[in-house]
């Protein structure tokens, strides 16, 4: 099966408009230009109700489980999330159905036209430029959701809110802040107070704002937010409140209390802590959504969470040696990382060997000091065909100066590195991959094919 029109596709994407900037770093500017965009496809975006999910860690797994938890109690439910693993469609669903591939290449080929216009539009006397890659994308998904006629979507903000091409629902049901952490400082702001106003943008009034666990100096401002915008906070810890129950391979159980009710003995099979807060977060949103908590929502959310999967978040894609996959990108998500693998390698014995590659704008002292605890070996690698992956001299002399030189290696090819550490394991040990999500979409290949993704979305048509 030939998917070259596909693959045109994305290569016109990031030949075209994966370094499209904006002209000037203009809010109005952003705005207009991503609206105009939509425009073109008749403003796909205001055509059904949407779950707003921003946040510095944590916003796929929760944007994921809202939309199992909508789609369990009957709804045509759209996701779009980003970045992806390993193929652009992975970024827009319906239903748990991937877009088909010719039709994404079709709306992004199609796009030409209009990108050749916008290079000369100019709004107040400030050019426009042309939509970047992941606002073409996402006008994408929007208009994916209109045309299947969704009855709810569900998106995932890409950096920050205030300038995200994803902050252009006027209104909306749901939004939902999982968390604010240091992150793109030089984009966000260098306090959390900055960055948490950067984030907080995205609540627009009068909807229910569904918030995770915030330091105080970032709850304060989402506070001032809403009581700016007239909406209503669900915070965590407060409105919203969760018990722990038992954990083991198939995952957790714990009860949550919400201003509409309190569901007992909910289950998500996503590994570690920080998936109950987020399970948590993502009932709260769902029940917000519903405006209500009766037997028949109650046993959407059992059911969307008890079904909801996510690849690359401890993904385990190997059993002997057992091989994991885990996105974790920044500080936060190494800390709920290196916590899930502590407690995994507690129950199994065994080595860990951890195979770590992180992009050079990412905190990566902070991360490695966090991992380092876990790990018997590591090799570091570069993730590739990122610019930002830089040299990974610099993470190596860090892992170095904590484990010891005979206990890091350096393997610059993810493929090398990771075959290096399958081949270092014995039966009982572990081998986790972890870092950029570039990294994890590489690797993955080795078990699961882009091409092979492709064929199952279109044998599915």
């Amino acid at each position: 099966m030939s998917f070259a029109r596909y693959h045109e596709a994305v290569e016109y994407l990031q030949r075209r408009l994966w370094h499209e900037l904006p002209i000037v770093p203009v809010e109005r500017a952003l705005q207009a230009r991503i609206r105009h965009v939509l425009a073109q496809f008749g403003d796909p975006h205001v055509a059904m109700p949407v779950v707003h999910v921003g946040g510095s860690a944590g916003k796929g797994s929760t944007s994921t489980m809202v939309a199992a938890i909508l789609q369990a109690a009957g709804l045509r439910t759209g996701l779009y999330t980003s970045p992806h693993l390993q193929t652009f469609i992975e970024r827009i669903a319906v239903d748990g159905r991937l877009i088909a591939p010719d039709e994404f290449a079709d709306t992004v080929l199609g796009l030409e036209p209009l990108v050749r216009r916008m290079h000369l539009d100019v709004l107040d006397g400030v050019g426009f430029g042309r939509p970047s890659l992941v606002e073409a994308a996402f006008a994408t998904g929007m208009r994916h959701f209109a045309s299947e006629r969704c009855d709810a979507a569900v998106i995932e903000v890409g950096l920050g809110g205030r300038t995200d091409c994803t902050n252009v629902f006027d209104e909306k049901r749901v939004t939902v802040l999982t968390n604010v952490e240091f992150e793109h400082r030089e984009r966000l702001g260098w306090t959390l107070a900055s960055i948490a106003r950067e984030k907080s943008a995205l609540i627009r009034g009068r909807e229910i704002v569904v918030v995770g666990s915030l330091r105080r100096e970032a709850m304060v401002v989402v506070e001032a937010r809403c009581a700016e915008t007239g909406a209503t906070a669900w915070r965590m810890g407060r409105e919203i409140r969760v018990t722990r129950h038992a954990a083991g391979d198939g995952g957790v159980t714990f009860d949550v209390r919400t201003p509409l009710g309190t569901l007992r003995g909910l289950r998500t099979p996503l590994l570690g802590d920080h998936q109950i807060t987020n399970a948590a977060v993502a009932a709260a949103a769902a029940l917000a959504f519903f405006g209500d908590c009766d037997d028949a929502h109650a046993h959407a959310v059992r059911c969307g969470l008890a079904a909801a999967q996510l690849n690359g978040r401890l993904e385990c894609v190997q059993e002997t040696p057992r091989v994991l996959l885990d996105s974790a990108h920044n500080p936060v998500e190494a800390q709920h990382l290196a916590r899930t693998l502590r407690a995994d390698m507690a129950r199994r014995g065994g080595r860990l060997h951890l195979v770590c590659g992180i992009l050079d704008d990412k905190d990566q002292a902070s991360m490695v000091r966090a991992l380092v605890p876990v790990a018997t070996r590591v090799t570091v690698t570069r993730p590739p065909l990122v610019e930002r992956a830089g040299d990974p001299a610099r993470m190596l002399a860090l892992f170095r100066h904590a484990l010891g030189d005979d206990a890091v290696t350096l393997e610059a090819g993810p493929h090398r590195a990771v075959e290096w550490a399958i081949a270092d394991a014995a039966a009982g040990d572990a081998v986790c991959v972890a870092g950029s999500m570039f990294l994890i979409g590489a690797v993955r290949e080795r078990w699961v094919a882009e091409e092979r993704i492709l064929e199952k979305r279109s044998a599915a048509l």
